[in-house]
Parts: structure tokens; sequence; C-alpha cells
């Protein structure tokens, strides 16, 4: 990628950005999306006009808000973890500005005024030219600025090679604070006065059932009640109420149907017609065909009908449908968090405890799944992600070996009079690898959620983390390396048949490597 290409990228990406952050200014200033931008205001009962009255919703006002907010201001509007996210931000800002305010001072002369790629090109082996030929190939002048312009067993590599040391220092150390301060940031939240419901209880799974007349119900309530005498509270079992609530939801329809018939049937009452019209229907399909009956009659006796099978099935329920999992609640946050952490059975796979997600957090299909059950899933969810990593590396290396210009006037001759023009090439050399990869990228999470979900994880946010976890694998090994060793190796093949040496080899991935970099530089920013 040359230099126009690079500034053409980054520049309208910052572009990008500044027109999406007007639309967010536009849309967020509109009374009727103040639920969907501040939520958190019209909980707590504030006005979100207030701010914007003030001024202080301008396109750039929320970064000096933010930027003069304490981390109690953020805590109390946000919760921890808003303070979290924007630790992680200052995080990674640390990071880029320690390693930049002594990489970029010291790598750019560095590798500026140094003559590798010039000596490179006149030997005839340059990166963009396997074969050795009379004209000088042209250099791209961004990479006259990168690890590959400095020349073979020069000195100036301690340079770089240090400055790996001190990126890698840079990272930890910072990490180690974010960890410190995130850690007295959930310690300091766990002893506030204010509280939720969910930090009194454990969630308890696997549970065994101790006879064949005992319920789930008395066997988690004995087995707490006996260890936690003082502190145990009480337990809700979880229970498959499905048939249950699908016969109260048809009373439920019975009884609305029955009002908004007596509805009809009051307002149908006139002087010359007192006793009105009753409403009727026809009992079959979406009431176009059948029986025509009388609503209200009808309904009532529905409702009759199915108000035994109700109360039966609401029994069978409570003593057979009742699975090997249930939420116990404690009267203390302390002895919540402690038997979350504690074994509470000498053999791993009854009485599995850990912390209780917030309701609307569970996955309730997922509590009643065994422990054995649910480690069959997590290897085979697994054996899926390795699968799906190695072969989604094929479009992953096919793309990134026929999206630089050069390669797809190879592939597709025809495309040279269209790549040629300097207008479109600026704009594909800038876009075109990026958004290919994006779009590959795009297809992953929704897929690797669903995985997630499928190993048994109870909650939505252990699926999200799982999920990202899995993300990450993709990233490191089809992004960073896939990709880029692809591209090198599409691009050098000839020079790797003609010369199957270990040591060529080597030599030419680690001068075809780092003009790799722009493409990251540009892929971050697009992103």
């Amino acid at each position: 990628m040359d230099l126009a290409s690079f500034l053409t990228s980054v520049l309208t990406s910052f572009v990008i950005f500044v027109v999406l952050v007007l639309v967010f200014t536009f849309l967020s200033r509109r009374p009727g999306n103040a639920p969907v931008y501040y939520p958190s205001l019209l909980l707590r009962g504030l006005d979100p006009g207030e701010g914007r009255r003030r001024g202080t919703r301008s396109p750039v006002g929320w970064i000096r808000d933010a930027i003069s907010a304490s981390e109690t201001d953020v805590i109390a509007a946000g919760g921890v973890d808003a303070a979290v996210y924007l630790v992680f931000l200052s995080s990674v800002l640390s990071i880029l500005v320690y390693s930049g305010i002594v990489l970029l001072p010291v790598l750019l002369p560095v590798a500026g005024t140094d003559r590798g790629l010039e000596l490179t090109a006149a030997a005839g082996i340059s990166p963009k030219n396997d074969e050795k030929n009379n004209s000088a190939p042209e250099l791209p002048e961004i990479q006259r600025l990168a690890l590959s312009n400095i020349q073979p067993q020069s000195m100036r590599l301690w340079a770089f090679l240090l400055s790996v040391y001190w990126v890698s220092f840079v990272t930890y150390f910072v990490l180690w604070k974010s960890y410190k301060h995130v850690s007295n940031l959930r310690a300091t939240a766990r002893s506030t006065p204010d509280f939720k419901p969910e930090e009194f209880a454990v969630l308890v799974r696997d549970v065994p059932r101790s006879s064949p007349d005992e319920t789930i119900k008395d066997s988690v309530d004995s087995y707490f009640r006996a260890l936690h005498p003082n502190t145990f509270y009480r337990s809700m079992v979880v229970t498959d109420h499905t048939k249950a609530d699908k016969i109260y939801l048809e009373i439920e329809d019975h009884k609305k149907k029955i009002a908004r018939a007596e509805v009809l049937y009051a307002n149908s009452k006139t002087e010359s017609n007192p006793e009105g019209i009753k409403p009727t229907h026809r009992t079959g399909f979406l009431g176009l065909i059948g029986k025509k009956v009388d609503t209200i009659e009808y309904c009532s006796e529905q409702i009759k009908e199915l108000l035994p099978k109700l109360e039966a099935e609401q029994k069978t329920t409570l003593r057979d449908k009742q699975q090997q999992a249930a939420i116990v609640f404690f009267n203390s946050r302390s002895v919540a968090a402690s038997a979350s952490q504690t074994l509470h059975a000498q053999v791993f796979d009854k009485w599995t405890v850990m912390e209780a997600p917030e309701p609307r957090d569970i996955i309730w299909p997922n509590l009643s799944r065994n422990i054995y059950e649910r480690q069959i899933r997590q290897v085979v969810v697994y054996s899926i992600v390795f699968l799906t990593v190695v072969f989604y590396m094929v479009p992953i290396t096919a793309v990134s070996a026929i999206s630089t210009l050069e390669n797809l006037r190879k592939v597709l001759p025809f495309l040279k009079v269209v790549v040629d023009r300097p207008a479109i090439k600026t704009v594909l050399q800038a876009y075109l690898p990026q958004i290919a990869l994006i779009v590959f990228l795009a297809l992953l999470p929704a897929f690797l959620m669903f995985l997630s979900k499928a190993e048994g994880i109870p909650s939505q946010s252990h699926a999200v983390r799982a999920t990202s976890g899995k993300y990450f694998y993709f990233v490191v090994f089809n992004v960073f390396l896939v990709y880029t060793l692809g591209k090198t190796l599409f691009t050098s093949l000839r020079t790797i048949l003609d010369n199957a040496n270990i040591g060529v080899i080597i030599n030419m991935l680690a001068t075809s490597l780092p003009g790799g970099a722009t493409f990251f530089l540009t892929f971050v920013a697009l992103k």
C-alpha cells in the first residue's frame, strides 16, 4: 500500500467517524429517542433534556463530561460495569501513549534513514519482484519507515528488538495496574449498603434426589439448612411448567375475549334495541370456518373446563417436573459469596455451586443440564470451533491473497483497465482488503454465540464472555497469522518453490511481513 492509499483510508475513516457523531447528536436530541439514548437517566427519574438545554450535548460535549466526571459519578450514573469499561479504554490509551512516546521518535528515524529497500531492489530481489529485472521497482514510501527498510545484520535491528521488550513491559505493567484497580472497584461495590437480590443467592446445579419420595426442593432445603443453619433463608427450584403455562395462557386469552365481547355487547344496547346483539365467532381456523357460537358463553365454558386441568397440571409440575437446579438464598451477602466458592460435595458431579446471575440474565433451559451433558457439549462445541478456525482460514487466506491490486492483476487480468486508473487504484488499495476481512469476521459472532449457549452455560453474560474468548482465537489465528502469512506466501510463492531452503524462506518472510503493518493500521481505523 502506497502513502496516498494509506492516507486516503485513514482520512476517510475519520470522515465517517465525524458523520456518525453528527448523526448520533441529531438522533439523540429527538425527544422520542430518549429511551434509546438515555435509559439510565429515565430510570432514575431525571430529565434527559436538561443536559441539552445546558448545551452539554454537543458533538464533543460528552468528551468534556467524561473527562471531568469522577469515577464515583460514573458508578452512580452507569454502575460498576461502566467504570470498568472506562478503565479498559484508559488502559488501551495508556499502552498506546507510553509505547508511542518511546517508539515513534526512535524507530521512525532509525528505519527512515536506512537504505535496505533500495539495496534489495538494486539486487533484484524486491519483496514485490520475485525475479531479477533491470527496471527499478516502485517502492512504497510508507515502507521506508518500517522494519523492511533495515539492512540485513545491521546494528539498527537492536532498536526494533528492544522496542518489543518495551511494548511488552508497558502492556504487562498497565494491565497489572488496571487489574488491581478493577478488583478494588468490585470489592468496593460488594461492600456498599446498596445491594442486588442476586448478591444474596447462589445457583446450585446437579442436585441429587435422596429418595423417590423426596422432591428436589426438600433435598435442597435439608442439605443447605444443615450446612448453613443460621444463614440459609430459602430456595427456589427450577421447574418445567411449560404445559401449565400453556393452559394458563389459554385461560387468559378466553378472559380477554370475554371482556372484549362484554364491551361490544354493552355498546350494542340502544333504546330501539335494549337487549343488544351478543357477539359471536366461529370456532374453526382463524375464526373463518366452523360452528358459529356465542363468544361470552363459549369462552366461559372453555374456562370452566380448563381450570381443573390447570390445577391438576400445577400439582403434577410441583411433584414431578422439578429440575436438578435451584437458586438458594441466604440472609448475608458474605455467606452467599463464600458459598459460591466452596465445594459442597466430595464428588464433582453433585452440588455444583456458583454465583447466581441476575434473573433476566439466566438461560433457563441450560440450568437442568447435568455436568456430564455439559462436558460432552463443551467437547463437541470446542471441536466445532477448532474445525471452524482451521477451515475458516481457507476463505480468509484466499481473500488475503487476491485482495491486493498486484494479485488481482495476476488472477483477473481483465481488471487491469479498471484498477490502473489512479482514483480507483487509491480507493481499492485503501479499502478492498479491510472490507473483505471485516465482512468475513462479521459472520462469526452470532455463530459463536449459538455455540456458547449450546455448551450449557447458565447465563447470557457467561455466554458473551465465552463467545469473546472464541472470537479472540479467530482474530489471533485467522486475522493476525493466517491473513498476514497467507498474503506473503501467495505473493512470494514462486520464490518458495524455486528456493526450498528454510533460510531463504525465513529471510523472505522477514522482508515481506513488515509491509502488512499498514494493513492493520487501516483495518483498525476502519473498524
